[in-house]
């Protein structure tokens, strides 16, 4: 019997400290392997939130932390549908939900991933609200990866075009790229854009605006 098994199997309430060895940095290779091997063969909702906390963090050892992840990631796919609801709680709320996404792609139908993605997109966001615009960062990255036309999606990253953060309106732009390939709309966005006036706050992204129409030969049609 392992460590944690000797520490905590008596105790019904015992597996949130599980996922405190798998959210803190300062843990061995080996505490955060055992942990994930007690929270194995559980059920869902004992098992998927501990697992989940190991995104939370990344250790130095790239190799290793991918190898964590990825060991995560699959268990927490085999319980389907019943982990559906904890991915959208995290999507919901936390910071750091790049390989939350992942997991959500291989759970849900490309509709409903979509959709799922469109829905935790947040405008709204405080000044110095941090979390809100890193989970709105990766949100944006990751439809950048849907290559079909789809306006919803236009129309919803169109309003980032104009966010004070920087990588937002980066992350909004390359996600508009995409789609301007093969959506007339997001492409006259795009050639819009070149047209605005230049001032120190937008030189930059007016800069990657007319790289990426002269990239694609945009001017010329």
């Amino acid at each position: 019997m392992g460590l944690f098994s000797k520490l905590f199997s008596s105790s019904s309430k015992s597996y949130d400290k599980y996922g405190d060895v798998l959210k803190k940095i300062l843990t061995t290779k080996e505490q955060r392997l055992e942990a994930i091997e007690a929270l194995e063969g559980l059920t869902a909702e004992q098992a998927v939130p501990q697992l989940l906390k190991r995104f939370e963090i990344s250790v130095d050892s790239g190799l290793q932390d991918t190898k964590e992840k990825e060991q995560c990631m699959k268990l927490i796919v085999a319980y389907g549908d019943q982990a559906k609801v904890f991915i959208e709680n995290v999507l919901a709320k936390e910071r750091k939900i790049s390989w939350p996404i992942k997991i959500a792609e291989k759970l849900y139908a490309e509709s409903e991933f979509i959709n799922l993605l469109l829905s935790n997109l947040s405008t709204n966001i405080a000044e110095f609200d941090e979390a809100t615009i890193e989970r709105n960062e990766e949100i944006l990255l990751a439809l950048k990866d849907v290559k079909e036309a789809n306006d919803i999606i236009v129309g919803k990253v169109v309003e980032f075009l104009s966010s004070r953060d920087d990588n937002l309106r980066m992350a909004a732009l390359e996600c508009l790229e995409e789609q301007a390939r093969s959506n007339r709309k997001a492409k006259d966005i795009i050639l819009n854009l070149a047209k605005s006036p230049i001032s120190d706050d937008n030189s930059r992204f007016l800069g990657v605006v007319n790289s990426i129409i002269q990239n694609h030969r945009w001017n010329e049609t």
